[in-house]
C-alpha cells in the first residue's frame, strides 16, 4: 500500500500537470484526454479481465496440482497469445483510428482542431496496448510467486518518467511528445518486471513452450472458457466512465465536463484503489489457491473479514471525500488554465463518485472472489444490469444534476451490482458463513460516525475558508489535511469506543507492535 501511495500521488500530479498545461477546454487538453483515454479503456474493455481473473485462478492451480514447471510454461504460452492479440488490435485501431474517434466524440461540440488532433495521437498511443497487456501479463506471475511490491511499483516508475517528460521537454516537444513519454512510461512498466521473472526462475529453456499445439494447450482452454464472462463483467468500470463523459459533452458549453468528469473519477479511483486494490492484489491469489483445493470454510472466512475491513475504512472515506471535494480539487488540479469554474464541476463530481465508494471496493473484492472460484456468470449478469441502469441514469439525471447525474448513476449502478454479487457468493458458500447479522450492525455503527466526522470537517472547513487565508500551496493542503485529519480521529476514536472490531483488532495490533518495540 505504502508502495502504491507512490504512485498514486505521482499520477495526481501527472494529471495535475495535463489540466495546468493544457486545460480543460482547449484543443490539447480534450484531445489528448479522448486520445489516452480510448487504449486504456480498449485494454481494460478486452483484455485487462483476461490478464488477471482468467490467468491467475488457472495459473495457481497449475503451480498446487502440477508444479512450478508447468505454471511457467503455461505463463509463457500465454504471455505469446496475449502479445499476438494485443499487437493485432493494436494494429487495426491505428489503422481505423479516425471512424473509432468519430465514434466516441464526434458529434460533441469542442475547439477547431480538437479532432484531426485527436486522431493523430490515438494513432500514436494505441501501441501501449501492447506494453500494457505484457506487463499485466507478468504481474499476475510475479503476485502468484508471492512478489507484491514490484507490481505496485510499476505506476510510480512510470508516472515518474512522464513527469520528468512535463518538467523538462513539454515547452519543446509539446502534446506530442507527451504522447511518446507516456508510450515509454508504458512500456517501463513491463521492463522493470523482467529481472523479477528471472529471479523466480521464469527463464529456463525447458519453461519455454513450442508453438505446436499452443491453440490446444488445456490450461489456455480453461482461461479461454473463463475469459468472455470476465471480459463481458469487466466492461461495466470502462463503459460507465465513457457513457458518463458522453453524457455530459454538451454541458457547460462543450467539451469542457468531459474532461472535469474524468479528473474526477480519476481522483476517486486512485483514492479508493489504494486501499481496495491493495487488498485485492494480495487477497485474489489467496482465494485462488483455496478456491483448487476446495478449503471452502477458510475460503469464506478470508473473503468475510476482508469485506468487514472494506467496511470499516470505506464508509468513513466516502464521507470525508465529500466533504472537503472541493479543497482537494482545488490541491491536485488547480493551476495555469484548470481554474474556478474546472474546479467547481469537477469538486461536484467528485462528491457524487463518493456516493459509490462502498460499491465499488465490495464490487472489486467480490469479482475477484468469483474468478477465484471460476464462477464468471455472477459477476456477468450483474455487470451487464449495472451497465444498463447507468446508461439509463445518466441521460435522465445529466439535465437535473448536470455533472452530478452521471456520476451519481455509476455510483448507484455499482452498488446494485456489488449488492446482488454479494447475495450471490452468500448462497454459493456454506450457510451462514459468509453473511452475519453483526454486518448490518457494525455498518450502522460505522455510517453514524461518519456522518459526524462529515460535520466535523465540513465545520473545520468553514471556520478555515473564514479566516481569509491566503492562497497558497501550503494554505491548500491545510484546508484539506486538517478537516480530513480531526475528522478521522473523531471517527477512530468513535469506533475504539463503541467496540466496533475492526478498531479494537487495530489498536490491540498498535499496542503490541509498541510493546514489541
Amino acid at each position: 500500500m505504502a508502495i502504491m501511495l507512490v504512485g498514486k500521488v505521482l499520477g495526481l500530479l501527472r494529471d495535475r500537470m495535463l489540466g495546468v498545461q493544457f486545460g480543460a477546454y482547449t484543443p490539447e487538453g480534450i484531445a489528448f484526454m479522448q486520445a489516452s483515454l480510448l487504449p486504456r479503456q480498449f485494454l481494460d474493455i478486452m483484455f485487462a479481465a483476461v490478464f488477471s481473473a482468467s490467468f491467475i485462478p488457472v495459473f495457481n492451480r497449475y503451480l498446487e496440482t502440477k508444479g512450478e514447471a508447468a505454471a511457467f510454461t503455461l505463463a509463457a504460452k500465454f504471455m505469446l497469445v496475449t502479445g499476438a492479440i494485443t499487437a493485432v488490435v493494436t494494429l487495426v485501431a491505428v489503422g481505423f483510428a479516425s471512424p473509432i474517434y468519430a465514434l466516441f466524440f464526434d458529434g460533441a461540440m469542442a475547439p477547431p482542431g480538437t479532432r484531426e488532433l485527436g486522431v493523430s495521437l490515438l494513432r500514436l498511443l494505441f501501441p501501449l496496448m501492447v506494453f500494457s497487456g505484457l506487463a499485466f501479463s507478468v504481474t499476475g506471475v510475479l503476485q502468484s510467486m508471492g512478489e507484491f511490491r514490484i507490481p505496485a511499483a510499476m505506476s510510480a516508475v512510470s508516472n515518474g518518467l512522464i513527469l520528468l517528460y512535463y518538467f523538462l521537454f513539454i515547452d519543446r516537444f509539446g502534446v506530442y511528445g507527451l504522447a511518446v513519454a507516456f508510450l515509454v512510461g508504458w512500456a517501463s512498466q513491463l521492463l522493470i518486471q523482467l529481472p523479477f521473472l528471472v529471479k523466480v526462475g521464469f527463464f529456463r529453456r525447458e519453461h519455454f513452450p513450442s508453438l505446436r499445439g499452443l491453440w490446444k494447450d488445456e490450461g489456455l482452454r480453461q482461461m479461454a472458457q473463463l475469459a468472455v464472462p470476465v471480459m463481458v463483467a469487466t466492461w461495466l468500470g470502462p463503459v460507465n466512465l465513457l457513457v458518463n463523459g458522453r453524457a455530459v459533452v454538451n454541458l457547460y458549453g462543450g467539451e469542457h465536463g468531459f474532461v472535469a468528469i474524468n479528473f474526477a473519477n480519476q481522483l476517486y479511483t486512485i483514492i479508493t484503489g489504494l486501499f481496495v486494490l491493495s487488498l485485492a492484489n494480495v487477497l485474489f491469489p489467496a482465494l485462488s489457491k483455496l478456491a483448487a483445493v476446495e478449503e471452502w470454510a477458510q475460503y469464506a472466512k478470508t473473503l468475510r473479514e476482508s469485506l468487514r475491513s472494506l467496511l470499516f475504512l470505506l464508509i468513513p472515506m466516502a464521507f470525508g471525500l465529500a466533504a472537503v471535494a472541493h479543497p482537494l480539487v482545488r490541491l491536485v488540479f488547480q493551476g495555469g488554465r484548470f481554474q474556478e469554474e474546472s474546479v467547481a464541476i469537477t469538486a461536484t463530481a467528485l462528491v457524487f463518485f463518493a456516493v459509490g465508494i462502498v460499491g465499488f471496493g465490495f464490487h472489486v473484492v467480490l469479482t475477484r472472489a468469483c474468478y477465484a472460484m471460476q464462477f464468471g456468470r455472477g459477476p456477468l449478469l450483474t455487470a451487464v444490469l449495472a451497465m444498463a441502469v447507468n446508461g439509463v441514469l445518466s441521460f435522465v439525471l445529466a439535465p437535473v444534476l448536470l455533472i452530478g447525474g452521471p456520476a451519481l448513476a455509476s455510483s448507484l449502478s455499482i452498488s446494485v451490482a456489488s449488492a446482488i454479487l454479494f447475495a450471490l457468493m452468500v448462497r454459493r458458500l456454506p450457510k451462514g458463513a459468509l453473511w452475519h447479522r453483526a454486518f448490518v450492525k457494525d455498518a450502522a455503527k460505522c455510517v453514524v460516525l461518519s456522518v459526524g466526522l462529515f460535520f466535523v470537517a465540513r465545520g473545520v472547513l468553514y471556520f478555515l475558508e473564514a479566516a481569509a487565508l491566503p492562497d497558497n500551496v501550503l494554505m491548500r493542503v491545510v484546508t484539506v489535511a486538517v478537516p480530513a485529519l480531526l475528522g478521522g480521529a473523531l471517527y477512530a476514536l468513535g469506533s475504539w469506543f463503541w467496540r466496533v472490531p475492526e478498531a479494537v483488532k487495530l489498536c490491540g495490533w498498535v499496542r503490541k507492535k509498541i510493546s514489541v518495540g
